[in-house]
């Protein structure tokens, strides 16, 4: 087992400069997707008021983790900077297209998702190239910048709705898209400034000959992380909460407040930030614990959001703003708890192509969701769909159950970690 415990406790990510810089332009960036992310499925509602147009746009993102495992191989190899900037500049490509697109009068459906998908393209190598980063830009405190950083962009998704709403009527659907491809100048003065991932000689090798494929690659990468059961075991046991808590879930609830409780844009806006200041305390939660319990987190994350759909189904509006806090605050922990684990008992030089392993995983029911949850509302109504979500998240519950003895067998394997759930995570 590869259990990173070794980080020097002091001084922490806020006390390297390097860290605070480029804490500061990932942070501005984030801020910017944050209301690309709420603003464009309201303006598609301006303009269609079709949530099956939302879905299938909101399906943009999730598709774009079906390529994860390929980026992240890539990264193994020849290191993460070969993503950062190019995925910023097809990003910038993207999103200015998309807004002289809008001005000019000609934003067709099919425009919006050639342009929204070269913008997620851009967006999925620039994650895959500074995740995978980190490490070595900031060895010392490796995983608490993970961390942080994860935290700061929870924050970001706080204030990023707050920023559609307040904007919405100042500048217009239009003002805010044009924001959105500003903030990713910002990670690219910082990499101007001299802080990126350094630079690699070559592509790494594990001895003479050939280097193997990259398909290769990724087949040795998934045997190394099918070996480690815990984390297997908690990452198929999220893959039921990824579906129910995507971003098609995100559009479906948008919509369902804007057609079925007739809210406007700018309440819409400020529900989903106060959703997420929910969020933002799941993160910083666990962020903050020195010890995780991986299988407790899941398991209160699948019961609170099983329950929080069905609830939602209530003919009330504040119960249903209720319910969202307390299912993002769930989700947000569930999806902490996922990532760090990889940190902490994955080998190093496997974490670009688990992460792409593991995107693929959860990438597959993210979209699904927003391909089914249309076709579930024009059948069933608008209900059917929370209650249809609901019982899909419920499968967490059952793989819990599954997987519970087994999780103990493996942690019978390794001695150092017997106590697993008491292992600290940096």
């Amino acid at each position: 087992m590869n259990l990173r415990t070794a980080e020097s406790p002091s001084p922490g990510p806020w006390h390297d400069r390097r860290f605070v810089v480029f804490a500061t332009g990932n942070f501005v960036n984030n801020l910017g997707e944050a209301a690309y992310k709420v603003g464009l499925p309201l303006f598609v509602y301006e303009l269609t008021g079709s949530l099956t147009t939302m879905s299938l746009l909101a399906a943009l993102a999730p598709f774009m983790l079906l390529l994860s495992p390929w980026l992240g191989a890539v990264v193994d190899r020849w290191g993460p900077r070969v993503f950062v900037v190019p995925g910023l500049l097809v990003q910038l490509t993207g999103a200015v297209a998309l807004n002289l697109a809008v001005l000019a009068g000609r934003a067709s459906t099919a425009a919006l998702f050639c342009l929204g998908a070269l913008v997620q393209l851009g967006g999925e190598m620039y994650r895959t190239g500074w995740i995978t980063g980190v490490a070595t830009m900031f060895p010392r405190n490796a995983a608490r910048s993970r961390a942080v950083l994860s935290s700061l962009f929870v924050t970001s998704n706080v204030i990023g709705p707050l920023l559609v709403a307040t904007g919405v009527g100042l500048v217009g659907y239009l003002g805010l898209l044009w924001f959105n491809a500003a903030t990713f100048l910002a990670p690219i003065a910082v990499w101007l400034m001299g802080i990126h991932p350094p630079a690699k000689d070559g592509p790494r090798d594990g001895g003479p000959g050939r280097r193997p494929a990259l398909f290769r690659d990724i087949a040795a990468g998934w045997r190394i992380m099918r070996a480690e059961k815990r984390v297997l075991y908690v990452q198929l046991t999220s893959l039921p909460l990824h579906f129910a808590g995507g971003v098609g879930v995100l559009s479906f609830m948008v919509w369902y407040l804007r057609d079925h409780w007739h809210m406007s844009a700018s309440g819409v806006s400020t529900a989903q930030a106060v959703a997420n200041i929910g969020a933002l305390a799941g993160s910083v939660y666990i962020a903050a614990r020195a010890r995780t319990r991986p299988r407790t987190v899941l398991a209160l994350s699948a019961t609170v959001m099983t329950g929080a759909l069905f609830v939602m189904a209530l003919p009330s509006t504040l119960v249903f703003v209720a319910c969202m806090v307390a299912f993002f605050t769930m989700r947000s922990a569930m999806t902490a708890v996922t990532s760090m684990i990889v940190i902490k008992y994955l080998p190093p030089e496997v974490v670009g192509r688990a992460e792409g392993l593991f995107n693929l995983m959860s990438g597959l029911p993210i979209l699904v969701a927003p391909l089914l949850i249309p076709a579930v509302q024009q059948t069933w109504g608008d209900v059917a769909v929370l209650v249809f979500l609901g019982l899909a998240a419920g499968l967490s519950l059952l793989c819990l159950l599954c997987f519970w003895p087994h999780w103990s067998e493996a942690d019978a394997t390794d001695p150092a970690a017997a106590n697993d759930d008491d292992t600290p995570v940096t």
